[in-house]
């Protein structure tokens, strides 16, 4: 081999690893670009009224209580919890994304003061995000996201891990005393949950799901409004990765909600079954096949 056929050799190899690590950095720092919700122009800055909404000092609240349930356990993942409040930005809507070790959350103050959302349905919003690093299988597809848990599988992680853990610090019966609750989750939750705590922990999980679904309604300008009692019919043939429909992202909730798996049950990364609830062996809690497609983790 020549001197020059050698330096074109350490030439290629070294062009081979710097794209190698531009790659690494591109999926590091990879955002979730649709977001929360889809890409929508809706924007409410901050003294705007609306009928609705949660207040500034709300908002820090419910991301105090993620960052303190939390913190320890993503350090001990081996990454650090950053959540950027946004509360001065208009935007209608919240993302996620990885900066190296760094599990980042992006919550916008716009979100927050939709007429739609509620305490419940904030602390849905910031789990979710929470989710796409720690919800487990299915991944999203590619190498542009494989690090990311799916919006499916994000929306399930909310109520089947994120704001079980969430809830159990509040007085739940006191919530919920005076609350007209939806009869399909009340008859749903008391059938599935014998023990009271856990019914109590599912029912205010209802009123999180159809907070944001009415949200998910409010934005798309659906005539329909999404209900427990009307589950979408749609089988997919392969996995979507991408927001499911407003009814099927509810089912979703609710699915989450209804899983008899404890909050305590780790996830996989690789195997969506460890932890939750699936079909066949479960009758209730599977993730809805509106969007969730078993042939693929």
């Amino acid at each position: 081999m020549t001197k020059t056929t050698v330096s074109r050799v350490f030439a290629g190899v070294a062009l081979v690893a710097t794209l190698g690590f531009t790659h690494k950095t591109a999926i590091e720092n990879q955002t979730l670009c649709a977001g929360f919700l889809p890409e929508n122009n809706l924007k409410i800055p901050v003294g705007l009224f609306t009928a609705g909404g949660i207040t500034e000092r709300q908002f820090n609240d419910v991301l105090d209580r993620i960052e303190k349930i939390y913190k320890d356990d993503v350090q001990r993942a081996g990454d650090t919890l950053k959540i950027n409040r946004l509360w001065n930005d208009p935007t209608v809507n919240a993302s996620a994304q990885r900066s190296g070790n760094t599990q980042v959350l992006n919550m916008y103050g716009g979100l927050a003061r939709h007429q739609a959302t509620t305490i419940e349905g904030f602390a849905l919003v910031a789990c979710h995000e929470f989710g796409h690093h720690n919800g487990g299988a299915p991944k999203i597809s590619g190498w542009m996201g494989s690090w990311a848990t799916n919006e499916g599988g994000a929306d399930y992680y909310a109520t089947l891990k994120c704001l079980r853990r969430f809830f159990a610090e509040d007085d739940n019966a006191a919530i919920l005393k005076d609350l007209d609750l939806d009869p399909v989750a009340s008859s749903a939750c008391e059938a599935q949950f014998p023990n009271e705590q856990d019914r109590l922990l599912c029912l205010r999980s209802s009123l999180a799901g159809q907070s944001v679904a009415n949200l998910f309604q409010a934005l798309r300008k659906e005539a329909t409004a999404p209900n427990f009692g009307t589950p979408d019919k749609r089988e997919v043939s392969r996995m979507n990765d991408q927001h499911p429909e407003t009814q099927c992202r509810l089912d979703t909730y609710f699915a989450g909600m209804l899983c008899v798996a404890k909050e305590s049950e780790t996830l996989s990364n690789t195997d969506y079954k460890q932890g939750s609830c699936y079909a066949p062996r479960d009758a209730a809690g599977a993730r809805p096949r509106c969007w969730f497609y078993p042939g693929r983790n």
